[in-house]
C-alpha cells in the first residue's frame, strides 16, 4: 500500500477553440470535402480540436453565435470516433445562444469530432463556436510551497 501525501503541484487549464460559418468547407474524416450546412446532404464528420494524450474535458460550450437559417433541422453534435455526441447532443444551430458541454471525466486518446445534421433545405446563415477546456493528468505549470 502506498503513502499519499497531498498535492502540491498545479496546472492551468488549456483551451482550445474552433469556429465554423455555414458556408465554410472541411475535410471529413473519410477525406471527402463537406460543408456545415450550405448543402444539406453533407452531414459533416471532421475532426476539429486534437487532445493530447489521456486529456480530460473539464468545461466548455458551444456558442451559436449567428442564428442558422433555411434547413428544418439543423443541429451539431461533440464528441469522438467511440461517442459522437459524448460532449454535447443535437445542439439547435438555428437559435443564438450557449450550450455548455457535458463533462464526462473521460480519459480521452482521441481528437473531438464534431457532426453537423441538417435536414430539407441548405443553410443560408449560420455561425458557431466550439470551446473546450482541458487538462493533462500528471502536467504541473506551478508548485505550492506551502
Amino acid at each position: 500500500m502506498s503513502q499519499l501525501k497531498k498535492a502540491r503541484a498545479a496546472q492551468w487549464p488549456l483551451v482550445s477553440e474552433f469556429t465554423f460559418s455555414f458556408d465554410d468547407t472541411i475535410s471529413d474524416v473519410s477525406g471527402v470535402m463537406r460543408s456545415f450546412g450550405a448543402n444539406f446532404a453533407d452531414q459533416a464528420i471532421a475532426e476539429i480540436i486534437n487532445l493530447p494524450e489521456a486529456a480530460v474535458v473539464i468545461g466548455g460550450e458551444i456558442v451559436v453565435e449567428t442564428a442558422g437559417a433555411g434547413p428544418t433541422a439543423y443541429t451539431v453534435s461533440l464528441g469522438d470516433s467511440a461517442m459522437p455526441n459524448r460532449y454535447a447532443a443535437a445542439v439547435d444551430l438555428k437559435t443564438a445562444g450557449r450550450t455548455p458541454l457535458t463533462l464526462t471525466g473521460y480519459r480521452s486518446s482521441e481528437n473531438l469530432r464534431l457532426t453537423i445534421g441538417s435536414t430539407v433545405a441548405n443553410a443560408t446563415a449560420g455561425k458557431a463556436t466550439v470551446r473546450v477546456m482541458y487538462t493533462i493528468p500528471g502536467r504541473a505549470n506551478e508548485t505550492v510551497p506551502n
